[in-house]
């Protein structure tokens, strides 16, 4: 009969527990497929009677999840906060495990990389002591993935941990894991450029995406899926699926992919020389972003305040548990321990007033700075956009332009043109960079190298290029991009006769502190000449820099700049 109950009980343990899965599954489920306002209705619902205090954690963490894909990040830090309350009071180890990987997804959707880099942190040290579920885990290594891609450009990480990823989502049969570990090892493909194995890889992704109704996911793979294409010089298809990727996003209310594939859209048109689109869908993407930064701007006052309001919310739960321990203590004591805790109490509290009292100055002062630097930063980047977007607007004018001239004026015009697609080139990296004082030379001048593609096609001029991906200022990385760009037009006007084979070569490294540019032509024109060109000599001196010309077999110019250590 005794084991005959315990079997009984077991049993109802293990149906509950099937029920407690079943509800958070079903709230997962709705938030996969988008249907964000019938999740955050589901999860209150439950959230009324959780069937245990492990159940209400996770319908706390749940409407955080939802109320960060609204761009409600108010709504979202609340949950995230009393969700974490929660879990310190349980003291469960591997929810609190959860709660880290999940707050610093948080994190990276506002492109807060280093406090997304933290919360990863803190859930490794939790890894190092505690066995770890592999439901949980796989959202780990997924989010370690991310890290490496975004921050740290490290191909080999990235692939190693989203195979990690993918592995334990198949087994556990996560499939948002399993469709953005796939979506991590393709982008590892298109960056090696190998569009045909990314290609394929992301064309498989978008059908697991629809098969699965992840709304969110499938518009998260057109964006890999267009620039693979757009990459590997498949315009017309590119093209097509951002004009389908875009229809989906607006019907989905999905803002953020819809301004990116307007983007895409204006980008490609204009590569596809139909300027009069391009212009079109400029004018579009600009009135979706306005949208876009006016909830930006609420996010930054928002950052502010829930910084602290987290770190407020600890330390409260650290001296309650602090209040706790000495009174457990002062009633299991004698009259003598009493009246030592009755002390130790009074100055623990004297010194918590005091700490309080300087924090409070400290955190007045703290948030000022912080409200300066996130707005500066803000303006910074809101300055580099409209400054990006105005040259895009000079650009299409330039083009138009050039549809009417020909002959020597037509490729003075096309000099006047490279040059400032250069410098917007520039504005956009600094843009969509974290860092506004420093780029990658390697992204930027791999950009203003693809601005020549059809020039280098026209005239049969073979490019090798070979550029590290070095971290420069913006001023010395303006220059390079004007100088590459002069080296080009004057190799393209100058230095080829009738050579059946022309070719240029292009390479940039970094040796200690010494940054080297070398580049050539094989072009006969200017052989055995005293080359001295005027713009280039200029750049030159403006960057400080040494260079030397040689003419002897073809052109060879090599330049060298020191580089400040910081």
């Amino acid at each position: 009969m005794k084991y005959f109950l315990f079997f009984i009980s077991f049993l109802c343990f293990q149906v509950l527990l099937s029920q407690n899965d079943s509800i958070i599954n079903f709230g997962e489920n709705l938030v996969q497929e988008n249907k964000l306002d019938e999740a955050i209705n589901y999860y209150n619902k439950h959230l009324l009677k959780p069937k245990t205090k492990e159940q209400e954690i996770f319908l706390l963490l749940g409407l955080a999840e939802v109320y960060k894909l609204k761009l409600n990040y108010n709504q979202a830090n609340n949950f995230f906060i009393n969700a974490f309350e929660k879990i310190k009071n349980l003291e469960n180890k591997k929810l609190e495990f959860l709660y880290h990987v999940k707050l610093g997804e948080f994190f990276r959707k506002r492109s807060l990389e280093t406090e997304f880099e933290t919360e990863l942190d803190k859930a490794r040290k939790i890894l190092k002591s505690y066995k770890i579920n592999d439901k949980y885990l796989v959202k780990y290594y997924n989010r370690k993935a991310a890290l490496f891609t975004e921050r740290y450009q490290n191909n080999d990480s990235t692939l190693f941990y989203a195979n990690k990823s993918l592995d334990l989502a198949k087994k556990v049969k996560d499939k948002d894991n399993e469709f953005y570990s796939l979506l991590e090892i393709a982008g590892v493909y298109e960056r090696k450029k190998d569009y045909k194995t990314s290609i394929r890889y992301i064309e498989e992704i978008i059908e697991f995406a629809k098969s699965n109704n992840m709304q969110q996911q499938e518009a998260d793979a057109y964006i890999s899926y267009i620039m693979a294409l757009a990459r590997s010089n498949q315009l017309e298809k590119a093209l097509n699926t951002a004009l389908h990727a875009a229809n989906f996003s607006k019907k989905n209310n999905l803002l953020y992919n819809e301004i990116i594939f307007n983007e895409n859209i204006q980008n490609l048109y204009f590569r596809l020389k139909n300027t009069e689109k391009a212009y079109e869908y400029l004018k579009y993407r600009l009135e979706l972003t306005t949208k876009y930064n006016e909830i930006k701007k609420e996010e930054l006052l928002f950052n502010l305040e829930a910084k602290y309001k987290l770190a407020d919310k600890e330390n409260q739960i650290k001296i309650n548990t602090l209040e706790l321990d000495n009174k457990n203590k002062a009633l299991a004591s004698n009259k003598i321990k009493l009246y030592v805790s009755i002390g130790l109490l009074l100055a623990a509290t004297l010194i918590t007033i005091l700490i309080a009292y300087f924090f409070k100055k400290e955190k007045h002062s703290n948030k000022r700075l912080q409200a300066l630097s996130y707005e500066n930063e803000f303006l910074l980047s809101e300055a580099n956009h409209r400054i990006n977007n105005n040259l895009q607007l000079v650009i299409i004018l330039i083009a138009d332009q050039l549809k009417k001239i020909e002959g020597t004026n037509g490729f003075e015009l096309k000099n006047i043109l490279t040059k400032v697609e250069a410098i917007s080139t520039l504005h956009k990296h600094l843009y969509k960079n974290t860092d506004k004082k420093k780029i990658n030379a390697q992204n930027y001048l791999e950009d203003v190298k693809v601005s020549f593609f059809d020039v280098f096609k026209a005239n049969h001029i073979t490019i090798n290029f070979n550029c590290e991906p070095v971290e420069i200022p913006n001023d010395i990385a303006m220059y390079f991009g004007l100088l590459l760009t002069e080296l080009f037009i004057n190799s393209i006007k100058h230095a080829f006769l009738k050579e059946d084979y022309k070719e240029i070569n292009f390479e940039l490294y970094q040796e200690q502190d010494i940054l080297v540019l070398k580049y050539s032509d094989n072009g006969k024109a200017n052989t055995g000449k005293i080359v001295q060109p005027k713009l280039i000599n200029k750049l030159c001196r403006q960057l400080k820099a040494e260079y030397k010309i040689n003419t002897t077999e073809g052109f060879v110019f090599v330049l060298e700049k020191h580089l400040k250590n910081d």
